[in-house]
């Protein structure tokens, strides 16, 4: 990786970050659509709802993002981090930017105090799965949906 730096989102990267946020909800089978997608940009920029994200760009293209929170922590009585999204374009793959990208969110939490940083993937996402169990702890949790 070559003049790689992180930055928070700024109106100049809408487009590319829509463009790579249609893929990575398409690579999880959740497309979404261009309200929806509108939306969490909104969020980001506002830095509403405690979600933010830090774009990873190199030279004039944007290669990845991590999008992340904060939330409470109640068997410990702390505030971690909660890492929602993590996308590397394809093009960008096997470089270690993935893990610069979570590297850097860890640094984030570090500074602002939160205990931990944590993230779920899908079961069959082995590649993405072969970084995590390098770099973290696997939590043996179950994710559960039930929509409302």
């Amino acid at each position: 990786m070559s003049a790689l730096r992180f930055e928070p989102v700024t109106p100049r990267w809408s487009s590319a970050w829509r463009e790579h946020y249609g893929r990575y909800a398409a690579a999880l089978g959740e497309p979404v659509d261009d309200a929806v997608a509108a939306t969490v940009w909104s969020w980001l920029l506002a830095r509403t709802h405690g979600v933010e994200a830090v774009l990873a760009i190199e030279g004039d293209e944007l290669a990845g993002f991590a999008h992340f929170r904060p939330f409470p922590r109640t068997l410990d009585g702390n505030e971690a981090c909660f890492l929602d999204d993590l996308w590397v374009a394809e093009s960008h793959r096997g470089t270690g930017l993935g893990r610069a990208l979570i590297e850097h969110v860890c640094t984030i939490a570090r500074e602002r105090g939160w205990t931990e940083v944590r993230w779920v993937t899908t079961a069959d996402n082995t590649r993405a799965q072969r970084l995590y169990d390098r770099i973290a702890t696997n939590a043996n949790l179950l994710t559960y949906r039930m929509l409302s």
